[in-house]
């Protein structure tokens, strides 16, 4: 395969793939499927990283940026670099620019979402950022705050999804009838991808997130070493709603104190109910009962809660703060020297990571679960969210 003349905008690079597919092994249809598919986010992935997730080699993605009449995939991806300068600028000025369809019918998704107010906020603007770069792409959002959620009505909605969607994005907790929905739907042909917290006995199609045994051994690590030197005493654990990740958490956390910091012990757990009014009460009653802890794990959401409840008995500047997800509300108790550390992860990344994953399984092939690094906050470097 090999153009006459190598394609000047994405525009017409769109025409070259759809011409060139006839002559392309299963592998380059692939590829160019992918291309098509994902302008955007071919402007700033590697050629290495496209291979990955189309399952091709490297030199496959080469070959193909070879065959448009590009000297490599460097050149291959400054016109799509260019046509996303052209489109931001625009964008910029409030103009309406005529940006290249990237696909003959636009991919529809479905977020759904089942946790915290400032989580399911975070993964609906992730959401509509990754849009914006690619309009071939359309992600509805349904979320819903756990203290909200009827976990039967929530399996009902992923049932009443996969009617109208592609592919679901999903956050949800493990329950029989959740996972019993998410068997139904992908025996359906509608892939789910779990984003964040995974159901791995659901039959999903792929998990997208950090992994959270990680996350947590790494909490209970920075947990120890803040602590004075040999220090004992008790840490308050704050839970949820059964999620995965927050099982996950625990469980790395629970290592590394055993394993590292044998002198402490989580005493006690308390249920947030991803409210910060609930965890608020919680963290109080549990401080006039038992005292002051030495520190707190936030395994879950409403971190603002466990804030309040430190500075207003006293004691945010003694007790050690850790937590999860940097948003609005994180970031202002790290600024203000109340939380210690937020563990955070790249919310674009993965919902980009996940629409690959709903691409490929519609094509026929199984993606593998990504999983993503985790992200330390503090209060000087928290500035970057």
């Amino acid at each position: 395969m090999q153009l006459p003349t190598k394609p000047q905008t994405a525009t017409e690079l769109l025409e070259a793939l759809a011409t060139a597919q006839d002559g392309l092994g299963k592998g380059g249809r692939r590829l160019a499927s992918f291309f098509a598919d994902n302008l955007g986010a071919n402007a700033v992935l590697s050629a290495s990283e496209v291979a990955q997730r189309c399952g091709v080699n490297a030199s496959t993605v080469v070959r193909l940026a070879q065959g448009l009449g590009y000297s490599g995939y460097r050149e291959f991806q400054a016109v799509l670099q260019d046509q996303l300068m052209t489109f931001a600028q625009a964008r910029a000025q409030e103009t309406s620019p005529t940006v290249p369809s990237l696909s003959v019918r636009p991919v529809r998704l479905h977020l759904l979402a089942d946790s915290g107010k400032s989580f399911n906020e975070g993964a609906a603007a992730a959401a509509q950022n990754y849009c914006g770069m690619n309009p071939g792409v359309a992600i509805s959002s349904d979320l819903h705050a756990s203290y909200t959620v009827d976990p039967v009505d929530f399996a009902r909605r992923i049932e009443a999804a996969a009617g109208v969607s592609d592919g679901i994005i999903l956050v949800a907790r493990e329950h029989p009838a959740i996972n019993d929905a998410v068997r139904t739907v992908t025996a359906k042909g509608i892939p789910v991808v779990c984003l964040t917290t995974d159901l791995p006995t659901s039959g999903r199609t792929a998990y997208v997130g950090s992994d959270q045994y990680v996350s947590g051994a790494t909490a209970g690590w920075l947990c120890g070493r803040m602590l004075p030197a040999g220090s004992s005493g008790r840490v308050l654990f704050v839970y949820s709603v059964p999620f995965r990740c927050h099982q996950d958490r625990e469980q790395g956390f629970r290592h590394v104190l055993r394993t590292e910091f044998p002198d402490l012990a989580i005493d006690e757990k308390v249920s947030s109910d991803e409210s910060v009014d609930v965890i608020y009460e919680a963290v109080r009653r549990y401080i006039a009962k038992s005292g002051p802890p030495a520190a707190v794990y936030n395994v879950s959401g409403a971190n603002i809660g466990v804030g309040r409840a430190l500075e207003d008995e006293g004691i945010s500047h003694s007790t050690v703060f850790i937590g999860h997800e940097l948003n609005a509300n994180s970031r202002s108790l790290l600024e203000r020297n109340i939380m210690d550390v937020t563990i955070g992860h790249d919310f674009d990344r993965e919902i980009s990571l996940a629409v690959d994953s709903i691409r490929l399984a519609r094509e026929g092939v199984q993606p593998i679960n990504r999983i993503t690094q985790s992200q330390v906050f503090t209060r000087f470097n928290c500035a970057t969210f």
